[in-house]
């Protein structure tokens, strides 16, 4: 009897053990981060992703005779550059423009907004075409696409679609806030997309950006409001550079913020104009680990 209750006693041990250990490597907390930014989060139930080889025509209402969109291009000679825009068919396009129908490609999936008769209702946001927010696409041309959470360590996990690095504070005052660096190498600008980690989803208002530049001279970041552009600037030296082990080093190293010049970035982030959308990232699963962007308005 004696051995029996010692032995059930070691396996309650062993397992009390097993709990700990995993919750120790666990990267973030069973029930998830806290909002640290208090940003208002969008509730996302699935997506639709485009099943048609001839991809799916997107219409203005939940009807087959409703407006579709149109995608038109025209071209600026002495800048060399060409513009996109989309509208309705209903709507006039501009005679020099080259306008053909546009269409969700296969392949690709979608913010599932609800469903009417034969048609998902989804939002079809593009950065060039910010009026257009929803539209109507077939049942019949798409399936529907549960997304998965995202954890702390499948957002800082390497990703070939993205050479920046993002960081993740998995612990402290900030534990869930998200710093995802950005850049353009044409204009030589370099960012940090300010967001949190929320209910399996990355979270970030469109305003919630800080323009980095680096300066040599300097000792310490300076981390200032730049009233002329309403925008937070963060200047570094090269010690805030990434470590070369990871092939990060040509970037800004968020990782090396304290939780003071946090705060006062944050502090000068609530400044700025409070921008109408938010920026949200999850994961999709197909094969492999695939993220989906996309914006909502508040």
């Amino acid at each position: 009897m004696r051995k029996s209750i010692l032995m059930l006693l070691g396996m309650i041990v062993s397992l009390m053990t097993w709990s700990c250990t995993s919750n120790a490597k666990s990267d973030q907390p069973a029930g998830g981060f806290d909002n640290v930014l208090g940003v208002k989060v969008p509730k996302i139930e699935a997506f639709v992703r485009v099943t048609s080889d001839e991809g799916a025509d997107v219409f203005k209402s939940a009807s087959a005779n409703s407006p579709w969109l149109v995608i038109w291009l025209s071209e600026d000679e002495e800048e060399g550059e060409v513009q996109v825009d989309v509208t309705w068919s209903d709507e006039e396009v501009p005679s020099e423009c080259t306008a053909e129908k546009s269409v969700e490609y296969a392949g690709e999936t979608l913010l599932l907004l609800g469903e009417e008769g034969d048609f998902w209702k989804v939002n079809i946001y593009k950065n060039y075409a910010p009026d257009l927010e929803v539209g109507y696409i077939r049942r019949s041309d798409a399936e529907v696409v549960k997304f998965e959470p995202l954890t702390a360590d499948m957002v800082k996990a390497p990703n070939q679609w993205k050479l920046s690095p993002t960081i993740v504070k998995t612990e402290g005052k900030y534990a869930g806030l998200v710093m995802d660096i950005g850049s353009d190498e044409a204009w030589g600008e370099e960012w940090i997309d300010v967001g949190v980690l929320v209910d399996g989803m990355i979270v970030s208002p469109e305003s919630s950006v800080v323009t980095l530049r680096r300066d040599d001279e300097l000792k310490e970041i300076e981390c200032v409001f730049d009233k002329e552009n309403g925008n937070v600037l963060l200047r570094y030296p090269e010690s805030m550079m990434m470590d070369d082990e990871d092939g990060f080093g040509y970037w800004f190293d968020p990782a090396k913020l304290t939780d003071k010049q946090i705060g006062q970035m944050l502090k000068l982030l609530s400044q700025k104009e409070k921008s109408e959308r938010v920026r949200c990232e999850c994961r999709i699963p197909m094969g492999d680990d695939s993220r989906k962007t996309f914006y909502l308005k508040y």
